[in-house]
């Protein structure tokens, strides 16, 4: 019976294979999974929101030519204070999305996608225990002479 390192309602992980049951299931063999790294989301919107506010900062400055008297003052409080609101925004409205990728039989694949990264580095750690344990249990089957039968009863199931 395979332990089991982690176990979630959409992740289970034992010492042979990690499994995702969400957007679609996917079973992955742990000795075929190579280079795992973790990766922040490249998001766009993040990127159009720090364009609006130096767009609207711009604007802001440009209308500072126009005005004079006290309509200069609203339009210095307005330049001063929009960047820090915009950057505000952008952490509101735009959490970090932490990936967890590897390479599996060649090609790229996304393991686990979350935005708390507490479970992400949880599901990180069990990832990494459960090669640990995979790795061990490989050499047992080598020292004993069994790995080659192993690995070809492995490829017919």
């Amino acid at each position: 019976m395979p332990t089991v390192f982690y176990r979630a309602h959409d992740v289970v992980i034992t010492d042979d294979v990690y499994a995702i049951w969400k957007p679609e299931p996917q079973v992955y063999d742990l000795e075929a999974l190579e280079d795992m790294h973790v990766e922040h989301d490249g998001r766009p919107a993040r990127l159009a929101l720090l364009v609006a506010g130096a767009l609207a900062t711009a604007g802001a400055a440009a209308a500072f030519t126009f005005t004079d008297g006290a309509g200069r003052f609203v339009v210095a409080a307005a330049v001063l204070s929009f960047p820090p609101l915009t950057n505000q925004a952008i952490r509101i409205f735009t959490p970090v999305v932490w990936l967890l990728r590897a390479r599996y039989a060649g090609a790229g694949v996304t393991l686990f996608t979350t935005s708390n990264a507490i479970t992400l580095l949880r599901v990180r750690r069990s990832l990494m225990r459960a090669f640990a344990a995979n790795a061990a249990s490989v050499e047992r089957l080598d020292r004993s002479g069994y790995a080659e039968d192993y690995q070809r009863l492995n490829t017919l199931l």
